[in-house]
């Protein structure tokens, strides 16, 4: 059956308009005019007969049928530029533009990042720090490590990283409080608490001690700044031990009781749906995923 193809520079203008949610930056990266991309997408939707963006005075937005012709003409576009690279010889180069919180990033990414840039040097990451939401809308981002599993509409989360949390301190905080034996005694002691999500209530509970949990304490805007004031022998943070690891290693953090929270997904994966063919973002995955198990094969050795 022949197939029924658009031409090709209209759909290339098509792609890089919706991606870029504008003709100017389309317009720039393909190295034409603006007026010629409009022209290449007017061309499109006489070809499909259907209008594909709402245009808007400096930016334009996908209709609902041009959010599903991305949707599969994005991932085609990859993989033609995937294959085209590998049978000419050509590695894997471009950036890849991350975002993360500042935690994760010192904890976890930055310690690993030598190890990505070794294996694909012809990569340029990007990488910007910042909290929730996690929101592809202005074409600026390509991955997204997103906090916990909740859904995005049009995002693939893919949770890789989890962890219960228990009571730490430093070792001059706990040789200066001798009578700190059990979860009662805690009620007696500054309790540093984090505001995206408190869980002292929920390691009470676990403890039966419910009605030791008393209700104040520091509050700090994320687990770094809490987990930073217990260093500082400011009090005990109920800390998320995947995030502390090399802290409990070096003796810096000491967890008091053998008692955890449940574990739960703190961070996951995230990605556009129509971006799930792009070459760079299944690398990186291919590369994340593998380290968190040799993360796991390192634990279960030691």
């Amino acid at each position: 059956m022949k197939r029924k193809l658009p031409p090709f520079p209209a759909l290339r203008a098509f792609e890089a308009a919706a991606r870029l949610g504008s003709f100017k930056s389309a317009a720039s990266e393909l190295c034409v005019t603006p007026s010629a991309i409009s022209h290449q997408v007017s061309l499109l939707e006489t070809y499909i007969g259907k209008s594909m963006f709402v245009r808007q005075s400096n930016r334009v937005e996908l209709t609902p049928d041009g959010q599903h012709y991305l949707t599969s003409v994005g991932p085609i576009l990859d993989d033609l530029d995937a294959s085209t690279r590998a049978v000419i010889g050509e590695p894997q180069q471009g950036q890849l533009r991350l975002k993360m919180t500042e935690w994760f990033a010192k904890r976890w990414f930055i310690p690993r990042l030598s190890n990505f840039l070794c294996t694909y040097p012809d990569i340029d990451v990007k990488i910007e720090t910042g909290l929730p939401p996690t929101d592809f809308r202005n074409g600026e981002l390509d991955i997204v490590i997103h906090w916990e599993d909740a859904p995005v509409p049009g995002a693939v989360i893919e949770p890789f990283f989890t962890s219960g949390r228990t009571p730490v301190c430093t070792p001059q905080y706990l040789a200066s409080h001798p009578s700190l034996k059990r979860p009662h005694d805690l009620q007696h002691h500054v309790l540093l608490r984090d505001e995206t999500s408190d869980g002292w209530q929920e390691w009470f509970d676990l403890a039966g001690a419910p009605q030791a949990c008393p209700s104040g304490g520091p509050v700090f805007a994320h687990c770094e700044l809490s987990t930073n004031a217990a260093l500082n022998n400011a009090g005990i943070v109920l800390s998320y031990t995947a995030l502390i690891d090399d802290f409990l290693k070096s003796g810096a953090l000491r967890p008091i009781f053998d008692l955890h929270t449940p574990v739960r997904t703190l961070y996951s994966l995230a990605y556009e749906q129509c971006q799930s063919n792009s070459s760079h973002i299944m690398i990186f995955r291919e590369w994340l995923f593998g380290q968190v198990l040799q993360d796991s094969s390192n634990t279960l050795a030691a």
